[in-house]
């Protein structure tokens, strides 16, 4: 399960769902609200804990983001060892550079590396 913001015309809502899909389902649902009522849904923590059999994994699956809608960036730490909050491997930044969730309104993620929000939104848009 994952955590999702839901925002409607009306609310946002945090919930709990195993996609972002579901998430503005069980939203409208609850308000009982129609489609029309949605404006966005976002991932709360874009680098949720991974396991693998045989370590961590390299990075994380990119999406193809929806070009309609409010974009937002959000700049992911890495640890020492060029690790994610969730245990996934991305490796060192060159200096200047950071690595950067940017969501699409949509539930979609794509990770970019980029100096700044404002850049990893433009790098993600190209």
């Amino acid at each position: 399960m994952h955590m999702f913001n839901v925002h409607t015309t009306q609310i946002v809502i945090r919930t709990a769902a195993p996609d972002s899909d579901q998430a503005v389902r069980q939203v409208l649902e609850f308000e009982n609200a129609p489609f029309e009522a949605f404006l966005a849904v976002y991932q709360e923590n874009p680098v949720p804990a991974v396991s693998g059999k045989y370590g961590a994994p390299m990075g994380r699956c990119s999406a193809t983001l929806d070009h309609d809608g409010t974009w937002r960036a959000r700049r992911i730490p890495l640890d020492g060892e060029g690790y994610d909050a969730g245990g996934a491997y991305w490796g060192l930044r060159q200096i200047g550079q950071s690595l950067f969730a940017v969501q699409d309104g949509m539930g979609n993620i794509a990770f970019v590396d980029a100096a700044g929000p404002q850049g990893a939104l433009a790098i993600a848009r190209a």
